[in-house]
C-alpha cells in the first residue's frame, strides 16, 4: 500500500473529490433525518394533546353519571 509520502497529486485529488462526496451525502442524509425528527415530534405532542383531551372528556362524562 501506498504511503501518504507516495501518493501522486492526482490521487490526492481523487480522494478529496471522494471525501467531499461523502460529506455532501452524509449531510443531505442528516437533513432529511432531521426533518422527519422535527415532524415526529409535532404528531406526538398533536396526539398528548388529543389524549389530554380524551381524558379530561372521560372525566367529565364519569362525574355527570354520579
Amino acid at each position: 500500500m501506498t504511503t501518504e509520502k507516495q501518493l501522486s497529486l492526482k490521487q490526492m485529488q481523487r480522494r478529496a473529490l471522494k471525501a467531499e462526496a461523502e460529506l455532501e451525502s452524509i449531510q443531505r442524509i442528516r437533513q432529511y433525518e432531521h426533518g422527519w425528527e422535527l415532524t415526529h415530534h409535532r404528531e406526538l405532542a398533536a396526539y398528548k394533546v388529543a389524549l389530554k383531551e380524551a381524558m379530561e372528556a372521560l372525566q367529565w362524562a364519569l362525574e355527570q353519571t354520579t
